[in-house]
């Protein structure tokens, strides 16, 4: 019982773990981050969720407005220094994870052809589950406007769930991630 009590254990564990919230941010090195000040949307058919699913655009949308105006940015509604928008995205994943558990005891001075020499006796267990589960992608863009070039790119990547209190809280998280590393750029020269 303990070893099916340890095995379900450690599926859990690999499971929550490869199911982690990856963020990553990407951005102009030689960006001149202090002389932003002001943001404005830019939003697109191609670009947002806006006529799709109305509710998580806005949710995204608030979300980003309240994280970027924490820091040094305020949003306007003319000439503004950055312009902001967002891609999102879902797919269905299979994750296929196998757990090995066994034990042996070595020494034994008999022939033991399922180890593969002398001495050894043992047990091994595998288990192999497969799951399916969506995958969501939200990328968040922000461009320099004077120039029309993009200046950061922040993506988050998660396992979206079908209630809208516990998107709404990744979407949050994501953003919060997001956002913190935005607020921790370095000013260009």
């Amino acid at each position: 019982m303990r070893k099916h009590t340890g095995l379900l254990v450690f599926i859990g564990l690999m499971a929550v773990s490869a199911a982690a919230q990856e963020v990553h941010v990407d951005y102009d090195r030689s960006g001149r981050f202090s002389w932003y000040k002001t943001f404005a949307w830019y939003d697109s058919e191609e670009t947002s969720l806006e006529g799709h699913n109305d509710l998580m655009h806005s949710r995204i949308k608030n979300a980003i407005e309240h994280h970027l105006s924490q820091g040094r940015l305020t949003e306007v509604t003319d000439d503004p220094d950055l312009y902001v928008t967002y891609h999102a995205g879902s797919r269905e994943e299979v994750r296929v994870n196998t757990a090995h558990l066994g034990y042996g005891f070595p020494g034994s001075w008999s022939w033991d052809p399922y180890w593969f020499g002398p001495g050894g006796t043992g047990t091994s267990v595998s288990t192999t589950t497969v799951s399916k589960y969506t995958a969501g992608t939200l990328i968040i863009d922000i461009w320099d406007a004077r120039e029309k070039k993009l200046v950061w790119r922040g993506t988050a990547i998660d396992v979206l769930f079908d209630s809208p209190q516990q998107a709404d809280k990744k979407i949050n998280k994501a953003i919060e991630k997001m956002i913190k590393k935005w607020r921790k750029m370095k000013p260009g020269l």
